[in-house]
């Protein structure tokens, strides 16, 4: 089950509790590691073939802190990530996350961003002079905070951002727009 931890021999194995593509994760130490994974007839993953399988998804991976104290986490997608209970918890930003929740406020997230041409250098993404959200990760897998109540909006419609243009993408798992 996804975000479930089991022991195998004295190492810890855990699904990632945010979409089961992403995989699992073994903490064990380098010579165990190997054995472990053959004997569980699993495999390892390239980093980078991980980074590009996530951005694909839409699950920020890197560069994440030039997120922190810009965001509610209902807006990083949090809700549909299995990372926010509504039923329990006290956590930073609870009262206001429900109240965007249970009023149906919630007006941006953050979505992964494909650039289609010329590279990324401003931060305001728009058409027709309306700005409708604005890169945060700018690295090799960017992100954006995407306003998807705007009537202009459509997903996979390219975009102006500065000089560059860009798609953004509805990752298959986000389910409230």
């Amino acid at each position: 089950n996804p975000g479930c931890t089991i022991k195998f021999r004295e190492d810890s194995i855990f699904l990632d509790p945010r979409n089961i593509e992403l995989g699992a994760r073994i903490v064990t130490n380098l010579e165990k590691l190997y054995l472990s994974l053959k004997k569980l007839g699993l495999q390892s993953a390239d980093k980078n073939e991980y980074y590009k399988l996530s951005h694909e998804i839409g699950i920020p991976q890197n560069n994440t802190e030039k997120l922190q104290n810009k965001l509610f986490g209902i807006e990083c997608n949090f809700d549909e990530l299995n990372a926010i209970d509504f039923k329990k918890g006290c956590y930073v930003g609870q009262e206001n996350t429900a109240r965007i929740k249970l009023k149906d406020k919630l007006n941006k997230r953050l979505l992964p961003i494909e650039v289609v041409e010329g590279n990324l250098e401003a931060d305001a993404i728009s058409i027709e002079k309306d700005e409708i959200g604005k890169v945060l990760i700018k690295d090799d897998y960017p992100y954006a905070i995407i306003k998807i109540k705007n009537e202009k909006f459509e997903f996979d419609k390219i975009f102006d951002c500065g000089s560059a243009k860009v798609k953004v993408r509805k990752p298959d798992w986000l389910q409230t727009t």
